[in-house]
């Protein structure tokens, strides 16, 4: 195995002595032997990287692998090289994939086939059969399986009582509840977000209510029942004003946003690019402002990329009828800091991509 010399990289790690500074790294066998000021090694083939950065690999909690049963899209393989481009090391597998990731069986078919990428796939297992929203799955099998949360997505869990029993459930072995929070019946056909971009548009509105009311019903649940819960995709204001005081009644409660809520707003889909239709929706600059303050006072623990491959016919069509979704796993870090360097030390990005999403 060839042996590399990494020349001027900007060190991006609060752990290490050569924080925010250039330095160089020999790698030896796959593996950091020795980062310092200044390295020679004329046995090591020798790069350099001015501009770039080197930090703790990236770890994603909301990423669509699409295998097993949606292959065309994307597989364990090429989400891998996706997830490995944006410097991404850990990712964390929904259970939307056919058959939906529900039983042991396929929690162990995510865990042995990522063992032939070069990263590390974590599953998450479906909290209900199917997605149905009634019937509980064998959680427990799931966990001793290797899956590590569990969670409907891309689907709200509209009965309150799923949810109770739920968080009580997973309770004995520490477990963890990932929620996208949205009233399907307050969603409806919406579109876009509700406002006058929607109104000038002619698209059916999708308000900030959907989303905050259930912020708020599920942390009563919480209140209630205890356990560990994890919002996914806040999108509005009022919902990081609900979590805030959520973690200063000391609730376990964590959240996340999207990177492209922090890097976009409502006013990208004025042409009517289905590349910009999402969801959550793109929100209003007020609600994004108020994402990125929660990122600054540690309400939003961490960044996701909701990564969505679709095939050309899913996207590319009319607004109305494209499907919603965007990839983001080779951008991410890049787009984040070009949007938020005024705004937030890439130190504090670092922390949202890599350490607190690992904590999670």
């Amino acid at each position: 195995m060839t042996n590399y010399l990494i020349k001027n990289i900007i060190v991006l790690d609060t752990n290490s002595e050569h924080n925010g500074k250039k330095a160089d790294v020999l790698i030896e066998s796959g593996r950091i032997k020795q980062i310092d000021k200044s390295i020679e090694n004329a046995n090591a083939e020798t790069i350099d990287f001015s501009g770039a950065y080197l930090a703790p690999g990236f770890c994603d909690l909301y990423v669509n692998i699409n295998d097993p049963g949606f292959e065309y899209r994307e597989d364990i393989n090429s989400v891998a090289n996706a997830a490995l481009a944006g410097g991404f090391t850990t990712i964390c597998a929904t259970a939307n994939n056919h058959p939906i990731t529900q039983t042991k069986a396929q929690i162990e078919y995510i865990i042995n086939n990522s063992k032939n990428t070069p990263i590390t796939i974590l599953p998450i297992g479906a909290v209900t059969e199917n997605f149905d929203g009634k019937t509980p799955t064998e959680m427990l099998d799931m966990h001793h399986a290797g899956a590590i949360a569990f969670s409907d997505l891309p689907h709200g869990i509209k009965d309150s009582g799923v949810l109770l029993r739920a968080l009580q459930y997973v309770q004995p072995f520490d477990g963890l509840i990932i929620t996208l929070p949205f009233d399907k019946t307050l969603v409806g056909d919406g579109q876009v977000n509700e406002s006058e971009v929607s109104v000038r548009m002619g698209m059916k509105g999708i308000t900030n209510l959907s989303e905050y009311s259930i912020v708020q019903r599920d942390i009563e649940l919480l209140k209630y029942t205890g356990g560990k819960i994890h919002f996914v995709g806040i999108s509005t204001k009022e919902s990081i004003d609900l979590i805030r005081n959520a973690k200063i009644e000391k609730l376990n409660v964590t959240c996340s946003v999207f990177v492209h809520h922090l890097i976009s707003d409502e006013n990208d889909v004025k042409n009517f690019d289905s590349n910009y239709k999402v969801f959550p929706p793109l929100r209003t600059s007020e609600d994004q402002q108020a994402l990125i303050e929660g990122l600054k006072d540690g309400t939003v623990d961490c960044i996701s990329t909701q990564h969505t491959p679709l095939n050309i016919d899913e996207k590319n069509v009319e607004f109305e009828v494209a499907d919603f979704g965007i990839i983001g796993l080779e951008t991410a870090f890049g787009l984040l800091n070009k949007k938020l360097e005024n705004e937030i030390s890439k130190e504090r990005l670092i922390e949202l991509l890599s350490t607190n999403p690992r904590k999670i």
